[in-house]
């Protein structure tokens, strides 16, 4: 039968000193795991909103395009000052 041998206080002391840090490490890497999981979420979220603004701007684009197109054939080709209402031809 082989002779059982024993570590020393000091290198049980170390032993569970990697434990705690290795512990504390791997809870830490959950956690920024889990918020790099919130910013993946904020970011889908921004991205579909900046989808619906860009909509927005299109579909206000469009619009606007109508509008000029109506006043042009109403009132002739020209510059409009918004303030005053008055379009001056070129």
């Amino acid at each position: 039968m082989s002779e059982v041998k024993k570590l020393t206080e000091e290198e049980i002391t170390q032993i569970k000193e990697m434990q705690t840090q290795y512990n504390k490490f791997v809870f830490e890497l959950g956690s920024v795991e889990a918020q790099l999981s919130e910013v993946a979420t904020h970011r889908i979220a921004m991205e579909t909103e900046k989808s619906n603004i860009l909509g927005d701007i299109k579909s206000l684009t469009v619009r606007e395009k109508e509008l000029l197109t109506s006043l042009q054939e109403k009132y002739g080709v020209g510059n409009i000052n918004i303030e005053t209402g008055e379009i001056t031809p070129f």
